[in-house]
């Protein structure tokens, strides 16, 4: 109890003035803390300031710029007053601290940096903004319908008075056309994955919101057609077009109606009823196509080619479908076409023979489109078809820079390569290997790979390319029919009638009947071949009367048909077929000019020679009357004017390698020239008309 010693005292003293020290240093620390916890704060907010107002100024110096890329120098210049209130700032905090820690960084090296590595990589200018598309996706997401004049109009999904109103839980109204646009873009690519459920739903759905869009109904009748159910891929195009509503726009920005039902449902609708067979009610419904919307090039380049390849008309008939269409783009006011012009081109070529305008129209489609792998494809396989080997091949390495996995471009190339005289068949495998790299399904490649193959003698590998074909594409005739016909040349006849018949199943349309429609007509000439070959000409003949029914103008059957029958000694039924057949073809076309050589040289062969005269006579008399009707066509098409230029034209052609047959009087005044198997007439048009005016005066005169 008495007093502590007084060491006792001086040890709690110290102890106590101790933990009052360490009790300041803590709260010193705190102070610290929270000092540099609010400086930190400060720093951020002067962080993004920073950042803003940097992005602000190379917002400025873009703008100052125009559409390239500012320099690192530029921005470091433009941002240099921030840097220095951010370095002084940061020379203030190293201050307070140790002197020992380095001061960091400025804050926007690594934002510089990273500008800089953009600057370097681009290098040059950046894209422009396209303010037009810009505009255009605006007005579709707030539904602004704008005119020329820059009045616009509203599309709203409200009624009236501007209330959402519900109906059995659905709401009323109209959808944004935007809503549509989703779900069509969503439909479309599922379908190309091969969803077909996923795309039906969003077509299906598309078409609830709004029925008045054709585009919902075009891609429900694809799904219905890639499964095979063409009756109900023509009701979704039936019901398109009675319930959709179609425009375009002009040139001049004006929105016009279509003069009658939607164009692209009316050609869409044409093209299933072309694959059915039903030619005549295609034909009519591209018509309807072309009168909705002249301008529709699509329309007028499906009714070209369908006159000229499956209707077997003249050239004539598809120029004057593909003049039409040019015609009435420009009168639209709208751009040409490159489809246009490479369908008129690629048919200029192949059913004229006219290399000379194909290469004008191949050069138009380039013109319009520069990058157009069609146009490029069929210039190279024109020229190698010409011999023009070193042209072809520039024009196929053309397009291999811009489109390097097209491989309808690589199997014409590698295809070219196998034909050139001083071709590398290492460098066809090549292209051909890379074309399949490209498209493993493409069924067109397989066919010309297994044809190379097979004449480099390695038949194995040609016969499962083929089987790999027909195992991917089923419905590709011309594969099945080289399989077939690889089996009769290198194989058991037996497996070749397998194939032929597997083929034929498989190709059949649903309305061909029983000789399975006109992708078939191949397969059963093939066939026929096959038994006259084997010696069964009762089994050859039904073959070939099959072929004819799926395609009554195939040249190639008549041709096997006729020589099998001359072989056996029954000219009589050979030339019956010939005579039948050349009523079925209309006159001037190339199928028609086929047969009638043809059946000459028949009459050639048994050494009937005026009956190979007779029929050179008349094919001769059957290319007149063409070239007059066409003469009279062309000179109620024309103007006084355009008549003299296109003589003048015309003159300048004959002259270059004309050959004289006969010459008439000098009362006509004219000439007969026979050029390429074909006479041409150049009697002047004037003096025509005053022979027939005399003719005329004749005739009344000798009348009374």
């Amino acid at each position: 109890g008495g007093p502590l010693p007084k060491t006792i005292i001086d040890e709690q003293e110290n102890s106590i003035n101790m933990s009052n020290t360490t009790t300041d240093i803590a709260t010193n620390e705190q102070q610290k803390q929270q000092q540099q916890d609010e400086q930190n704060m400060q720093q951020d907010v002067m962080i993004a300031e920073a950042i803003r107002t940097e992005d602000d100024v190379i917002a400025q110096v873009v703008a100052q710029v125009g559409t390239t890329i500012p320099t690192v120098e530029e921005i470091v210049s433009a941002l240099d007053p921030i840097q220095q209130i951010i370095n002084g700032n940061n020379q203030d905090d190293a201050n307070n601290k140790d002197a020992t820690t380095p001061a960091p960084n400025t804050l926007t090296d690594e934002y510089l940096s990273s500008l800089a590595t953009v600057a370097n990589v681009t290098n040059a200018t950046i894209m422009e903004v396209n303010f037009q598309m810009t505009r255009m996706v605006e007005d579709r997401v707030y539904g602004f319908r704008r005119t020329p004049s820059g009045d616009y109009s509203y599309d709203t999904s409200l009624l009236s008075d501007g209330a959402v109103q519900f109906r059995d839980g659905v709401r009323l109204g109209n959808a944004l056309k935007i809503n549509a646009d989703r779900l069509n873009y969503f439909g479309k690519k599922d379908f190309a994955k091969g969803k077909l459920e996923e795309a039906q739903e969003s077509y299906e759905h598309a078409i609830r919101i709004d029925p008045r869009d054709g585009r919902a109904y075009l891609g429900l009748s694809r799904i219905a057609e890639k499964r095979r159910d063409f009756t109900l891929a023509r009701q979704f195009l039936q019901g398109g077009i009675a319930n959709s509503v179609s425009s375009f726009t002009t040139g001049d920005g004006v929105e016009q109606p279509d003069r009658g039902a939607n164009p692209f449902l009316l050609q869409a609708l044409g093209s299933l009823e072309e694959k059915m067979g039903h030619l005549s009610q295609a034909e009519a419904l591209y018509i309807s196509a072309a009168r909705s919307r002249p301008s529709h090039a699509a329309a007028w380049v499906s009714l070209a080619q369908l006159r000229t390849r499956k209707l077997r008309q003249t050239a004539a008939a598809g120029r004057v479908c593909y003049q039409t269409a040019e015609r009435e783009l420009k009168r639209a006011g709208l751009p040409m076409s490159s489809y246009v012009y490479t369908a008129w081109a690629a048919m200029e070529y192949k059913k004229a023979g006219d290399v000379r305008r194909a290469r004008e129209l191949f050069r138009k489609a380039l013109k319009v489109d520069p990058k157009c792998s069609a146009a490029y494809l069929q210039m190279g396989v024109m020229e190698y078809q010409k011999e023009n080997w070193d042209l072809a091949e520039t024009h196929f390495e053309d397009v291999l820079q811009f489109d390097k996995r097209n491989s309808r471009v690589l199997q014409a190339y590698a295809i070219m390569e196998t034909k050139r005289p001083d071709g590398n068949s290492r460098k066809a495998i090549g292209l051909f290997e890379r074309a399949l790299k490209a498209n493993s399904r493409d069924a067109g490649v397989l066919q010309a790979y297994a044809l190379f193959v097979s004449k480099l003698g390695d038949v194995d590998a040609a016969r499962e390319l083929l089987k790999r074909g027909t195992e991917v594409s089923k419905r590709h005739a011309p594969l099945w029919q080289a399989w077939g016909v690889l089996e009769t040349r290198h194989g058991i006849a037996e497996d070749a009638r397998n194939i032929f018949q597997q083929g034929i199943w498989e190709c059949a349309q649903m309305t061909g009947g029983q000789s399975g429609g006109y992708s078939c007509a191949r397969l059963w000439q093939a066939w026929g071949v096959l038994e006259a070959r084997e010696g069964a000409h009762a089994a050859a003949r039904r073959c070939f009367a099959r072929a004819l029914d799926a395609d009554n103008r195939n040249v190639a059957t008549i041709t096997a048909w006729t020589t099998m029958e001359q072989a056996l000694g029954n000219i009589d039924d050979a030339r019956h077929i010939f005579e039948r057949a050349l009523t079925q073809i209309p006159a001037g076309s190339n199928e028609k000019a086929s047969l009638w050589r043809a059946y000459e040289l028949m009459e050639q062969r048994i050494d009937n020679n005026d009956g190979a005269l007779q029929v050179y006579q008349r094919s001769m008399r059957d290319m007149i009357a063409v070239q007059e009707e066409v003469f009279k066509e062309d000179s109620a098409a024309n103007t006084a004017s355009q008549k003299r230029e296109n003589d003048k034209k015309l003159n300048k052609v004959l002259r270059s390698s004309e050959v004289e047959v006969v010459r008439w009087g000098d009362s006509l005044g004219g000439e007969i020239l026979y050029q390429n198997g074909y006479i041409e007439s150049n009697v002047p048009e004037s003096v025509m008309k005053r022979q027939r005016s005399s003719n005329n005066d004749k005739g009344s005169s000798s009348s009374s």
